[in-house]
């Protein structure tokens, strides 16, 4: 079956339920909104009419999936779907074996570690986990509703130091490559010779380049599957507000970056590796 880049559809086979992609795309929006939606906005959103809207979210109550607000004539997202995912990842034992080695990274830095996994497929990456040292009282949000940068923030770029260009580069045309910050690279050049450099050296640095007041360092987890060849499972990064870490700082922070990373690819679950079989190879 053919990639899909990040964040985008397969292309549309017959064996496609438009029904149930409309589906998640509800599911995603509402995931994203404290306040919930009103039918006609969802409508709106989804460029259709309300009768299917209706529809659709009537069977997502159904399944217990969202919930009406009868007083503001709002939905919102259950947990159940949260639920799915909590139980899926015990499962797979992951997040079980990874929490030591992140903890112990985040109490020795004082600053936010967090775990990104890279979804079945190869396609896309996503935070999972996070740890906050509890050394300084001055903390950047770990927010997961953000969707990974792939040139602007490290984890993306650690990620895609591992993938031949070529495929990085799909990734990151199908994202775009628009300047978050004054400090964003978005040069297809310029992030090519920073992504030979990030392989070279087994980190990446992001310095202000997504988010103004906010630098992190991050190296990708490279983990033997039971295709014999090391892939990038997943990533490690530490972030901290630029007022407390310069550039220099971050860059020391990075052995301490990959030895966690090398020791979470050491005990990555079989289980994960077992459903990466479709992730690009690493780069020689």
């Amino acid at each position: 079956m053919a990639k899909v880049a990040a964040g985008a559809r397969p292309e549309k086979i017959d064996e496609t339920i438009v029904s149930v992609e409309r589906a998640f795309d509800i599911i995603g929006m509402l995931a994203d909104s404290v306040d919930g939606f009103p039918l006609a906005e969802i409508a709106r959103r989804l460029d259709l009419n309300k009768a299917i809207v209706s529809k659709l979210l009537n069977t997502l109550e159904s399944q217990m999936l969202v919930w009406r607000d009868e007083r503001a004539q709002r939905y919102y997202l259950t947990y159940r779907i949260s639920n799915l995912g909590l139980r899926h990842l015990q499962t797979s034992r992951l997040l079980d074996q990874c929490s030591a080695a992140l903890r112990q990274l985040a109490e020795e830095t004082g600053e936010l570690v967090r775990l990104a996994i890279v979804e079945p497929g190869g396609q896309r990456i996503v935070w999972v986990q996070s740890f906050a040292g509890s050394k300084r009282s001055l903390r950047i949000d770990p927010n997961y509703t953000l969707e990974i940068g792939l040139h602007t923030h490290a984890t993306g770029k650690a990620w895609l130091s591992t993938l031949p260009f070529a495929d990085a580069l799909k990734l990151l045309m199908h994202q775009g490559i628009e300047a978050s910050t004054a400090h964003s690279k978005t040069s297809i050049s310029d992030i090519r010779a920073e992504l030979e450099e990030v392989a070279r050296r087994g980190f990446a640095l992001s310095y202000e380049e997504n988010e103004l007041g906010v630098g992190a360092v991050a190296a990708p987890i490279l983990a033997s599957t039971l295709g014999g060849a090391p892939e990038c499972v997943g990533v490690v990064s530490l972030a901290a507000p630029t007022n407390r870490m310069s550039r220099a700082d971050l860059e020391s922070c990075g052995s301490f970056v990959m030895a966690t990373t090398r020791r979470l690819g050491e005990t990555w679950p079989l289980e994960a590796r077992a459903r990466s079989g479709a992730f690009p190879r690493m780069v020689e």
